[in-house]
C-alpha cells in the first residue's frame, strides 16, 4: 500500500475476484478466464495485499464487506471461508456488519451456499439479468430461465437477505417482455432488486457490434417507459426505490453501496479494485499478471491515484447523494465542508429546477422522476 494512502476509519471493504467462466459481451468490469492455478496464486497475493492494507488502517471497524467480480461464486467455498476468517481476525466486524458475495446461477449450488452461511456471509447478490432465454442468450449468460428460477429457490431456502439483478432496455425487448420479467421476479418476493438498463461500454464486444450495426438499442422513450413501469410496478409490491437503480423491502437496503453514496471511506483489494480514504481515490491496476508480479517481486501494486481538491469532494458528495431518495441535505453539506451550499451551487440547482430535474424542500434537494431518467445531466451540472 502506498505510504500516502492511509485510512483513519474505513467503513467498508471491497474485494475483487476477477475470474469468470467466460466474459459477458456487455461487461466492462475487469475479469480473466478462470484457471485453478492462477486462482491459487491470486489468493496468496490477495492475502499479502490484505496484510499491507491492515498496516495502513487506524480504526479497524468495518460495517460492510462486499466480494464482487468477476464471478466470486466460481471460487470454492473453502477459499472464501478462509479469506473471511482472516478479515474477521484482522478487523472489527460488529454483528450488524453486512457481508455480501456476488453469485451467478450457474456456479451456485447447495453445498456452496451452506458454506457461505458458515463463513458469515449474510447477503447474496444474484446476477439473474433476465428470465427470457432469448435475452439471456443475447447477453452471453451461461444460464437459462429454469436455472435462474432454481437458483432463486435455493437461495431463499438459506438466506433471508439477498438481491436479484435484472437488465432492461435490451435490443428487441418490448415493455411487455420486461413486465413479464418483473412479474416472475416479484413472484419470489425478493427483499432487494437492482435494475440496470443496458449500457454499452468501450472495449467490449457489444460496443463493436453496436458500431457495426449488428443490433440497435431501444429508443430513449422505450427505455424511460420501462423504468417508469418498474417504479410503479415495484411500488405496488411494497418496494422502496431508495436509489436510482435499487429497490428494497423495508429493512433490506444494500448497506455497502449506501456507504458509497453517503461518501464514506472504503478499501479496495484486488486488480481493478478502487478505494477512497476521504481525500484520495485510488484504483489498482486492472492486470492480474502485474498484480501477481508485484507481490512475487516485493513491489508496490501499480495504482491510479487521484488526490481530490475540496471542489472535487463537494461535487462528488452532491452527485453521489443525489442518487439516493434522501438527496442532498444542505445543512449537512455546510457542516461537512464548512462552506455555504447556496454560494457554490445555487445557480446550478435553480437551473435544474427550471428544467424539472430537481426539486427542493426542507433544506434538501432531490431528483425528480424526470431527473432520475436524466441523472447524468444533473451530475455533470455539479462538476462544472
Amino acid at each position: 500500500m502506498n505510504k500516502e494512502i492511509r485510512f483513519s476509519e474505513p467503513s467498508a471493504l471491497y474485494i475483487h475476484i476477477p475470474f469468470c467462466h467466460s466474459k459477458c459481451p456487455y461487461c466492462d468490469f475487469y475479469s480473466v478466464e478462470y484457471n485453478k492455478k492462477r486462482v491459487d496464486l491470486y489468493w496468496a497475493a490477495l492475502f499479502k495485499e490484505l496484510d499491507d492494507i491492515i498496516k495502513s488502517v487506524d480504526n479497524k471497524l468495518l460495517r460492510s464487506i462486499y466480494i464482487g467480480g468477476g464471478t466470486p461464486s466460481l471460487i470454492c467455498g473453502e477459499k472464501i471461508f478462509i479469506l473471511l476468517n482472516k478479515i474477521r481476525n484482522s478487523f472489527n466486524l460488529p454483528p450488524t456488519a453486512e457481508i455480501t458475495i456476488e453469485a451467478n446461477p450457474f456456479s451456485l449450488n447447495e453445498e456452496k451456499i451452506i458454506l457461505y452461511k458458515r463463513s458469515g456471509i449474510n447477503r447474496i447478490s444474484l446476477g439473474v439479468q433476465s428470465f427470457n432465454n432469448k435475452y439471456l442468450n443475447f447477453l452471453g449468460r451461461n444460464s437459462t430461465r429454469k436455472k435462474n428460477i432454481n437458483a432463486i429457490k435455493l437461495l431463499k431456502k438459506y438466506f433471508d437477505n439477498y438481491s436479484i439483478d435484472l437488465i432492461f432496455a435490451l435490443p428487441g425487448q418490448s415493455v411487455k417482455d420486461f413486465k413479464k420479467d418483473l412479474e416472475v421476479l416479484t413472484s419470489f418476493n425478493p427483499p432487494h432488486i437492482s435494475l440496470y438498463n443496458l449500457e454499452i461500454h468501450e472495449q467490449t464486444p457489444f460496443y463493436d457490434k453496436l458500431n457495426k450495426g449488428e443490433f440497435k438499442l431501444p429508443a430513449d422513450k422505450i427505455d424511460a417507459e420501462m423504468y417508469n413501469l418498474a417504479q410503479q410496478f415495484l411500488l405496488k409490491a411494497d418496494y422502496n426505490n431508495y436509489e436510482i437503480s435499487n429497490f428494497a423491502k423495508s429493512g433490506y437496503r444494500a448497506q455497502h453501496n449506501y456507504l458509497y453514496w453517503n461518501y464514506k471511506r472504503y478499501i479496495g483489494l484486488g486488480p481493478g479494485a478502487a478505494g477512497f480514504n476521504g481525500r484520495i481515490r485510488y484504483k489498482n491496476n486492472a492486470d492480474l499478471n502485474k498484480y501477481l508480479k508485484s507481490f512475487s517481486d516485493h513491489l508496490e501494486i501499480e495504482k491510479e491515484i487521484n488526490i481530490l481538491s475540496k471542489e472535487d469532494m463537494m461535487a462528488e458528495y452532491c452527485f453521489l447523494a443525489l442518487r439516493t431518495q434522501a438527496g442532498v441535505s444542505l445543512h449537512r453539506f455546510n457542516l461537512k465542508f464548512k462552506k455555504d451550499f447556496n454560494s457554490i451551487f445555487r445557480d446550478s440547482v435553480d437551473n435544474l429546477k427550471r428544467k424539472s430535474l430537481l426539486e427542493e424542500s426542507n433544506q434538501r434537494i432531490y431528483l425528480t422522476a424526470k431527473g432520475k431518467l436524466l441523472a447524468n445531466e444533473v451530475f455533470l451540472a455539479f462538476l462544472k
